[in-house]
């Protein structure tokens, strides 16, 4: 019975994507489209957006080479973990701090701890990719799962699978590791399946390599007290409902789970 009232639960949240929705998204990526180049409007358009949307030096280095259809299986995979790492700093600034008395071989001086405990929640499978990264600057979070899948017809996102930690929604942040937003389905559906289990909506960080506008404006609208931290802000989605210029299918490409010689010639689907 519980599950089946959760599946109605995940068919609801589908249903979510109506058209007046749409529509604002459809206005809202025409001012960014506009201003992309102007940071301070861009921050104004996107709010949920907590970090730069532009990338830095290093990053803009680093996203290149991952962009790069040429990038071995072991390439992405080193510089996806840096990303990682990066994308942990941009996260950590997001979190509650508290000040904490501390003992130096010196002196007692003042120092800062996290103020709440944190959660990570995967999509799986590309969200494992970030996700060690994550737990080493984490090692005491309990990792929650959750399994969509988009149809490459319509680009909808399909409830498959979830498991949940117990603690998950006792006022604990949460962070959401997710390389790529595209339309922004899958994370609107675990995003909402969150909050049924008693997460706060400000309590949610999304941390992402890469996204598109299309995802985050959708996203902002329907959970506008969500926090995003991410790598690069890229054009559009494709009339395939694919980022442009894109990664390619992060999940694949990290895990090594396409020909490496068959690279080049494909156009790789992002997650939505």
């Amino acid at each position: 019975m519980k599950m089946m009232c959760t599946m109605l639960a995940v068919a609801m949240i589908s249903v979510g994507i109506c058209e007046n929705i749409d529509q604002k998204v459809v206005q809202q990526l025409k001012k960014v489209q506009q201003h992309r180049d102007n940071e301070k409007v861009l921050a104004e358009l996107l709010p949920i957006v907590h970090c730069p949307l532009k990338p830095s030096k290093y990053e803009g280095i680093l996203i290149s080479q991952l962009r790069n259809a040429q990038s071995s299986t072991q390439q992405f995979r080193l510089i996806s973990d840096k990303l990682a790492e990066l994308l942990v700093h941009k996260v950590i600034q997001c979190l509650p701090t508290k000040s904490i008395e501390v003992e130096t071989p010196v002196a007692t001086c003042l120092g800062q701890a996290l103020a709440s405990n944190v959660e990570l929640v995967s999509i799986m499978r590309s969200g494992d990719a970030l996700l060690d990264t994550f737990i080493m600057h984490f090692p005491e979070a309990n990792v929650s799962k959750f399994l969509i899948q988009r149809d490459e017809k319509t680009a909808e996102p399909h409830f498959q699978y979830m498991k949940v930690s117990p603690t998950l929604g006792s006022s604990n942040q949460v962070i959401i590791t997710e390389p790529m937003i595209a339309t922004g389905g899958t994370l609107e559906m675990v995003v909402s399946l969150l909050k049924e289990k008693g997460v706060k909506e400000e309590n949610i960080i999304i941390a992402s390599v890469c996204a598109a506008p299309e995802g985050l404006i959708r996203l902002g609208q329907k959970f506008p007290r969500i926090k995003v931290v991410l790598t690069v802000l890229d054009e559009k989605l494709n009339e395939k409902k694919y980022i442009v210029p894109g990664l390619g299918d992060f999940g694949d490409r990290y895990f090594g789970t396409i020909a490496e010689s068959s690279i080049v010639d494909e156009a790789f689907p992002a997650s939505p």
